[in-house]
């Protein structure tokens, strides 16, 4: 039961970062472009942080998704154009901003968390999802989270990684 909920979480999270990775040539003097198809995991094995579904055994999460970038007005937005579809408690559509660094996105949902008895509820969270691109291409960054309430308040941090590919 664990891991289903996990992965429900994961796939919303993996929303969330797909649209971040696709800036992987961008640097500080460049027009950043994330573009294409990025498979993105979440290392939930390697999760942290003060709340208890930080220290809930977890399985690493990957999946597809595709991404574009628009870069007009003077800001550049990576939107997520494909992939898994998000949970009911989460936005139904992901973009992201570039900063001149990285890619990032900061959401408002609500989290599912998942009690010892195995019983969940919807606790507040706010969520900072960033990607930074890496010299080999790839994207690497977190999916932070701050649980304001109920019995996951406090936070969780899982390191993400974004490679560039094609589905299988």
């Amino acid at each position: 039961m664990r891991e289903t909920h996990f992965r429900r979480l994961v796939a919303t999270a993996v929303v969330a970062a797909a649209a971040l990775i696709a800036a992987p040539s961008a640097h500080a003097d460049e027009t950043p472009f994330w573009g294409g198809w990025y498979k993105i995991t979440f290392h939930t094995d390697q999760k942290s942080g003060t709340s208890i579904a930080a220290t809930q055994q977890e399985t690493p999460y990957s999946a597809w998704y595709k991404i574009t970038t628009n870069c007009s007005g003077g800001k550049c937005v990576a939107s997520v154009i494909d992939g898994p579809t998000p949970k009911d408690n989460v936005v139904q559509s992901v973009t992201f901003d570039w900063t001149g660094s990285k890619w990032s996105r900061s959401n408002s949902w609500s989290w599912d968390c998942l009690h010892p008895d195995g019983a969940t509820t919807l606790d507040p969270a706010n969520s900072t999802t960033t990607y930074t691109p890496q010299s080999d291409g790839s994207l690497a960054g977190t999916f932070q989270t701050t649980i304001e309430g109920g019995a996951c308040q406090g936070t969780v941090t899982v390191p993400l990684t974004a490679v560039a590919g094609q589905p299988n």
